[in-house]
């Protein structure tokens, strides 16, 4: 058997919840890759609190996957996507899956562990890895990224370009978020951005509070010492434009749930959601 991947234990936490996506495909064979018991114990905490807190963690891949994908349909020509913080997530394998002949180039960005991300596409998927470059580059450091990107030899800045910035936006400055994103500005808007934000506390019910309350003391105890970033959807609507992004949408959870399930089990008005995605013209 293979050697797997350490996941530190927020990443390992988030992709234990989203087991239910990789079950079949490229991705299944990647996600078999990862160890994921660094997140046991505090997926075992989050249950206390929210026993169905992956639902949210659902959802949102869920969405990002479907977004993204019409994208990859209604584009006339080649496109390509950018996965901004990255980790370990297989989701590049979801889209080449399902349409490769329609993706010339996917571009993974984080601060650690691409070196060995691109090894496990190596062995996961070898017919899909040629189209992948996993990319060392600290966010904050937006030329240096800028650069690497560049230097993947990879990036063509007139193909229509998809960038995702999933589980990032709550640990850097508006700034620095809305700086990622302009890098990938287009003069024709061709390009798109999806991103899902958290809200603060007040836009959120009162019933509800307590979970993202809760959940969130023990992954900022745990792994996140600074302050976790929230945002109006206001604030996120400026961020955004100063990134250049226009046609902005919220999608709530209320919304997202009813389409991938059916009904509103979880989240029965909008107000209930503490998670929003936002998705843009660039």
């Amino acid at each position: 058997m293979a050697e797997q991947s350490n996941l530190e234990p927020t990443a390992a936490l988030v992709m234990i919840w989203a087991r239910e996506l990789y079950l079949t495909g490229s991705a299944a064979q990647f996600y078999s890759s990862l160890d994921l018991s660094a997140g046991e114990r505090m997926r075992q905490e989050c249950d206390t609190i929210c026993p169905w807190y992956g639902q949210v963690i659902l959802n949102r891949k869920w969405f990002i996957q479907q977004y993204v994908s019409g994208f990859i349909a209604d584009t006339d020509a080649p496109c390509q996507i950018i996965i901004a913080a990255a980790g370990k997530s297989p989701l590049a394998l979801e889209f080449l899956d399902a349409c490769s002949e329609r993706i010339a180039s996917l571009i993974e960005v984080d601060i650690m562990g691409m070196e060995e991300k691109q090894r496990l596409y190596e062995r996961a998927a070898p017919v899909y890895a040629e189209k992948i470059r996993c990319v060392h580059a600290d966010l904050h450091d937006l030329e240096g990224t800028a650069v690497a990107i560049n230097d993947t030899g990879s990036y063509d800045p007139a193909l229509p370009t998809c960038i995702i910035t999933e589980g990032i936006s709550y640990y850097i400055s508006p700034a620095v978020l809305s700086g990622i994103i302009s890098l990938f500005s287009s003069g024709t808007r061709q390009n798109r951005v999806i991103l899902e934000y958290l809200l603060p506390c007040c836009l959120i019910s009162e019933e509800m509070r307590r979970y993202p309350r809760g959940v969130w003391r023990i992954i900022n105890r745990d792994c996140n010492h600074g302050r976790t970033i929230t945002y109006s959807p206001d604030e996120m609507e400026q961020t955004l434009s100063r990134a250049g992004c226009i046609r902005l949408m919220h999608h709530h959870m209320h919304d997202i749930e009813r389409h991938r399930t059916g009904r509103n089990r979880y989240f029965p008005e909008i107000s209930d959601g503490w998670i929003q995605i936002a998705t843009a013209r660039l």
